[in-house]
């Protein structure tokens, strides 16, 4: 689910840029620290889910250790506190898309060294769609714990442990089976100690991808 983002512009944080020329000349500044936290998110709902996750999964609270200490984090944001920039010289910017669910994109420096990977999760979205669809809560929060997964521990703590670009997990490539990719064997990993069921598909295992907004 990696896609192209961004330029981050959040009051508090401490602006720097750097072209991410592995996502096609995109532009992100952004960076915030918190006691060295792994993983930062500023929105209450996503915050508490990812200490929901940390408590009952060994493995991710493993690969937190392994960074902790290291000043590389995770920065998890919404689509509000985002805008996209097709290329690195452009001076016009557009709203992150409202039908991306979710996005993970490492910030390299000039080495291909990676201490901060932004990941965007659509809320909103998600909000909405389980909100038509008279979804209990429960189901939400599920959808928001298969997506943190994937986008963190399948794509952005592989660029952390690693330091550099050399730890990108891919999703998975044309003809490969699915379960067989990199990021969705961590996935289903972490998943496991979840009791979330096992994916097994290219596409979203969501409660969102079996309705529909009207």
């Amino acid at each position: 689910m990696s896609r192209i983002v961004v330029s981050v512009g959040l009051a508090a944080l401490a602006a720097v840029t750097m072209p991410v020329s592995t996502l096609g000349q995109a532009m992100v500044g952004a960076r915030e620290t918190a006691n060295g936290a792994p993983i930062l998110a500023r929105h209450g709902t996503l915050h508490a889910r990812l200490e929901e996750i940390a408590r009952r999964s060994s493995l991710w609270r493993d690969a937190l250790e392994q960074i902790r200490g290291t000043g590389r984090q995770v920065l998890v944001l919404t689509p509000d506190q985002v805008v996209v920039k097709d290329t690195l010289d452009s001076t016009s910017t557009r709203p992150f898309d409202p039908t991306v669910v979710a996005a993970a994109a490492p910030i390299p420096d000039s080495d291909s060294q990676v201490s901060l990977v932004i990941v965007v999760v659509n809320l909103p979205l998600l909000e909405e769609v389980h909100r038509r669809s008279y979804s209990p809560l429960v189901e939400l929060y599920w959808d928001l714990d298969r997506i943190l997964v994937h986008e963190i521990y399948g794509h952005a703590l592989p660029y952390l442990l690693a330091g550099d670009l050399s730890g990108r997990c891919p999703d998975p490539a044309p003809g490969q089976k699915a379960s067989d990719a990199c990021s969705i064997r961590r996935e289903n990993a972490v998943r496991a100690e979840l009791g979330l069921s096992r994916r097994t598909g290219y596409g979203l295992d969501l409660v969102l991808a079996r309705r529909r907004l009207e």
